[in-house]
C-alpha cells in the first residue's frame, strides 16, 4: 500500500487505443514481435512485462504516473540502481557547476538531447516546467520541492511573480538555479519527475487535456508511449531522438495488464513474460527456480515503510489512543518476523521509521542509526503478561479500571487481496491473544470509503505507510511535522520535534544533520507516534535471456535504458 503525497493514490483506467503523433519508430506490428521471438528463439529486442494496473496521469509536474514518466522522460539527473546500490547519473545535463556557497547551480545541458518529435530540449523547457510546477493556478502537490529557490514560494503563494523565480535559462543550453540557502537535499530531488522539463508549446496547446490525453505528449527519455489498449496492453517504443539512443537496445516494451498472480506466473513459465514481480507462494516457487539457475532473481531494499498510525487528535474511537503506554503495548505485541513469514514471505521487519534503502553520506541510514524501537521492544517481546500490564497501566493513567476483556479497539483499512486480508487477520489475532482485548476490523472496499471512515473518526489505528520521493531521511521525517501530512501522521504534533526539523534549514554539516535526524526519530518512538511493521523490498525474477536490467527507487521503478535480450529461449 502506498501513502504518499497523494495518499493511497489509486491508479485509474485509461483511454482507448489511438496513435501518438511525434513518437518516432511507432509501428503497430511491433506489438506482435514478442510472439515471433518466442516461437523462433530469436534475440529480437522486445521485452514483455506485466503491469498490475495502468495509470491515467501523464503530467510530469504532477508526479503523474511516475514509473512510466521516468522511463519515457529525462530530467537533469537519472537515478538508477544495480547490485551495488543507487546511483545518480547525469542525463539531460552534461555537467553542473555549483557555487562555493552551495546556492547557485548552473546546469549545462546536452546539445544532442531532443524531444520525440525532433525538437531540441532546451533550458527554456526546464524553466517552463519548474515555473509551471510553482504556478498557483495548478496547485501541484510537489511545488514545495523547490520552495528554497529564490522567489519560488512567493510565486506559489501569490505574493510574487514567475519573473522573480530564479530558475532561469541563461541561453538555450544553460539552466541556472539560485537557492535561498544551501540545501544538501536539493540534488536528490532533481530525479523526481516534477522537476523534469516540459514543452511550453505542447502543454499550452493541450490546455485542460494536458496530462489527461497521452496522445498529446512528447518525450525526451529512452522510450515513448506508442500504443494503448484499454484494460489490455500498452506499448513503448525506443525514442530514436534520445541523446543516448546508441546505448538503448530494446526496440519495444510490451506491457500486459495481468491482474492475477497465477496468470502472470503461467505467462512467465511459458516465456510470454520476461520479467515477473510476485509474492507469497509464487515468490517461494521462483526463488527455488533461481537457486537452480532456471531464472534470475534480484532483491533490493526499497525506500518504503509500512506502518499503522493512531488517531492522535481525538484518542480514537475507543478514546484510549491518547495514552503512550497503550500505544506501545499495541506496537510491541506484534512479532514482525513471524508476521512477515506468515503473510508475505518477503520484506524486512521494521523497528524504526526510516527505511534501510535511504542513504546518508553514501551509507544506509539504518547502518548509521540503530532502530529506535528495538531496545524497548525487546523488553516486552513475547511476554504477554508484561504487555497486558503495560496496557493496564495506560488505562490507569486515563483513570480507567476496565478489564482488558472489555476493551475494544478498531483497526481501519481497505483492500481485498489475499495478503491484505491475511495481514488484518494476523493483527486481530495477535492483539486479542497477546493483550486480551477485542479488535474490530473496519474494512472498506476502496480509498474513498477509507477516507470517509477516517475523517468520521471510526478507527483507533489505520493502515498507512510512506514511500520516499527523494533519497534523504528528511523526506520521511517531514511527514510527522505538525500539520504537514495529517493523513499520514494521524494528527501527531510535538513542538520539540518541529523545532529540530526547523533547525535543519541551512544546516550543511553532515554530522550535525545526522544527529538531528537521530533525535527526531527517537522522539517519534518515545511518543510511539506510529507502529512500524515492515520495510519494503523489491524482488524481480527475470528470464535468463534478459541482460543488464536496472531498477530505481526514486525514478522509474524498472529501468530499461541499457537492457537487452540475448539467448532467448535457450
Amino acid at each position: 500500500m502506498k501513502l504518499n503525497r497523494r495518499s493511497f493514490l489509486y491508479l485509474m483506467g485509461l483511454m482507448g487505443l489511438t496513435g501518438l503523433a511525434g513518437c518516432s519508430g511507432s509501428d503497430s506490428s511491433s506489438s506482435m514481435a514478442s510472439g515471433t521471438a518466442q516461437a523462433t528463439g530469436e534475440d529480437t529486442q522486445v521485452l514483455n512485462i506485466r503491469a498490475a494496473s495502468f495509470g491515467n496521469n501523464y503530467d510530469v509536474q504532477d508526479m503523474g504516473w511516475r514509473w512510466m514518466m521516468a522511463a519515457c522522460y529525462a530530467g537533469l539527473y537519472r537515478n538508477v540502481a544495480d547490485e551495488t546500490g543507487e546511483h545518480f547519473v547525469l542525463d539531460g545535463a552534461e555537467s553542473v557547476d555549483i557555487s562555493e556557497d552551495g546556492t547557485v547551480y548552473t546546469f549545462h545541458l546536452r546539445q544532442d538531447a531532443k524531444w520525440s518529435d525532433g525538437q531540441p530540449v532546451t533550458a527554456y523547457d526546464y524553466e517552463y516546467g519548474w515555473k509551471r510546477l510553482l504556478n498557483p493556478k495548478y496547485l501541484y502537490d510537489y511545488a514545495s520541492f523547490i520552495f528554497n529557490v529564490v522567489g519560488a514560494e512567493e510565486y506559489y503563494n501569490g505574493t510574487g511573480s514567475a519573473d522573480d523565480v530564479m530558475a532561469v535559462a541563461l541561453d538555450d543550453y544553460t539552466f541556472q538555479v539560485t537557492l535561498k540557502m544551501a540545501d544538501p537535499t536539493f540534488e536528490a530531488k532533481l530525479v523526481a519527475t516534477p522537476l523534469y522539463p516540459t514543452r511550453e508549446d505542447i502543454a499550452e496547446a493541450a490546455g485542460d487535456q494536458w496530462g489527461k490525453d497521452w496522445t498529446l505528449c512528447v518525450y525526451n527519455g529512452p522510450y515513448c508511449m506508442s500504443e494503448l489498449v484499454e484494460d489490455n496492453k500498452m506499448v513503448w517504443t525506443k525514442n530514436e531522438y534520445y541523446w543516448n539512443v546508441g546505448e538503448t537496445h530494446l526496440e519495444t516494451i510490451n506491457w500486459y495488464l495481468v491482474g492475477e498472480d497465477s496468470t502472470a506466473a503461467t505467462m512467465f513459465d511459458n516465456g510470454e513474460l520476461d520479467i515477473l514481480q510476485t509474492s507469497g507462494d509464487y515468490s517461494l516457487k521462483y526463488k527455488s527456480k533461481a537457486e537452480a539457475g532456471e531464472v534470475q532473481m534480484i532483491t533490493a531494499d526499497y525506500p518504503g515503510t509500512v506502518f499503522m498510525a493512531f488517531d492522535m487528535k481525538n484518542g480514537g474511537k475507543s478514546g484510549l489512543m491518547g495514552n503512550v503506554k497503550i500505544r506501545k503495548a499495541l506496537a510491541y505485541s506484534i512479532n514482525r518476523e513471524e508476521m512477515i513469514e506468515a503473510v508475505y514471505g518477503r520484506y524486512k521487519p521494521a523497528y524504526g521509521f526510516i527505511a534501510p534503502a535511504i542513504t546518508f553520506d553514501g551509507q544506509s541510514y539504518r547502518s548509521l542509526v540503530e532502530e529506535p524501537m528495538l531496545a524497548e521492544y525487546n523488553e516486552y517481546a513475547l511476554n504477554t503478561d508484561a504487555l497486558k500490564a503495560l496496557f493496564q497501566e495506560g488505562l490507569a493513567e486515563l483513570g480507567l479500571s476496565t478489564d482488558l476483556s472489555s476493551v475494544t479497539i478498531t483497526y481501519l483499512s481497505y483492500g481485498s487481496t489475499v495478503e491484505e486480508s491475511a495481514f488484518r487477520e494476523y493483527l486481530q489475532q495477535t492483539w486479542q491473544q497477546n493483550l486480551g482485548i477485542n479488535v474490530e476490523l473496519n474494512t472498506v472496499g476502496d480509498y474513498s470509503l477509507f477516507t470517509a471512515e477516517r475523517d468520521a473518526g471510526n478507527f483507533d489505528l489505520y493502515a498507512g505507510g510512506w514511500y520516499s520521493d527523494y533519497n534523504d531521511p528528511l523526506d520521511y521525517l517531514n511527514t510527522f511535522y505538525t500539520g504537514v501530512y495529517t493523513s499520514v501522521s494521524g494528527g501527531y504534533s510535538n513542538s520539540e520535534y518541529d523545532a529540530l526539523i526547523d533547525a535543519l534549514a541551512g544546516e550543511n554539516d553532515n554530522n550535525a544533520r545526522l544527529d538531528i535526524y537521530k533525535q527526531c526519530e527517537e522522539i517519534l518512538f518515545e511518543d510511539c507516534a506510529l507502529v512500524p511493521t515492515y520495510y519494503s523490498t523489491k524482488e524481480y525474477f527475470l528470464q535468463n535471456w534478459v541482460k543488464d536490467f536496472r531498477w530505481s527507487s526514486f525514478g522509474a521503478s524498472q529501468e530499461f535504458y541499457i537492457t537487452y535480450i540475448e539467448g532467448r529461449g535457450k
